[in-house]
């Protein structure tokens, strides 16, 4: 097993990612997070079950830890490779939001390929700059009760005066439903008696992402 790790180490140091597959490179990876376990059959496991690399880089860490043998340490790794990565983007500086064009490219690619719901917020300072993105639901949860206290728990812990709602819609179709319409109303008011702003909610699917404010119908 050492001997096959040390291989994939040095091709790395001689070409860098170049000539890898998918699950090679997430080998690689999950090797600096378990040292003594064989990441063969783990880097397998994930790819089969997310579908691709991404969409594992983009899993949060509790969806991360329903895999046999992911415990917290190597969850961690992961998350931590996939917020670095995002950071690095953007050095130094904060990311400033003024309209749906800057967000749907980058919405598209963090959630438009996952299998399961992920109900997102960005939140803003008062000048519209990013301040964090932030998960406040996976997978299939009673959405109306507890999204408005993940929400308030995360704008109070970073100040946000401003938030940007986000999810997908793995089944390809970006219109929003009744239940879509209505959490975004109850938010909205949630915001005013809280003194934050509901600026925006996006619904995204792999090929395609919607503003239900440049649809109209963020205030109906």
């Amino acid at each position: 097993m050492e001997g096959h790790r040390k291989r994939l180490r040095q091709r790395f140091l001689r070409a860098g990612i170049k000539g890898f597959t998918q699950r090679e490179a997430l080998e690689l990876l999950l090797t600096y997070a378990a040292p003594r376990k064989d990441m063969r059959k783990l880097s397998e496991e994930l790819i089969t079950r997310f579908g691709s690399l991404q969409n594992i880089l983009n899993q949060p860490p509790s969806s991360l830890m329903s895999v046999h043998d992911i415990g917290e340490s190597t969850a961690t790794l992961i998350s931590l490779f996939s917020q670095l990565s995002a950071m690095s983007e953007c050095p130094g500086e904060k990311t400033k939001i003024t309209g749906p064009e800057e967000v749907s490219d980058y919405l598209r690619k963090r959630l438009g390929t996952l299998r399961k719901e992920r109900f997102s917020a960005l939140l803003l300072d008062s000048s519209n700059s990013l301040l964090a993105e932030v998960d406040l639901e996976y997978g299939t949860v009673n959405r109306t009760q507890v999204y408005p206290r993940n929400l308030v728990e995360k704008v109070i812990a970073h100040s946000a005066a401003g938030v940007i709602l986000v999810h997908n819609h793995p089944g390809g179709r970006t219109d929003p439903s009744r239940e879509d319409l209505a959490l975004t109303r109850k938010l909205i008011k949630l915001g005013d008696d809280m003194d934050f702003r509901i600026l925006d909610h996006f619904i995204v699917t792999k090929d395609d992402i919607i503003s239900l404010k440049a649809i109209g119908l963020l205030d109906k």
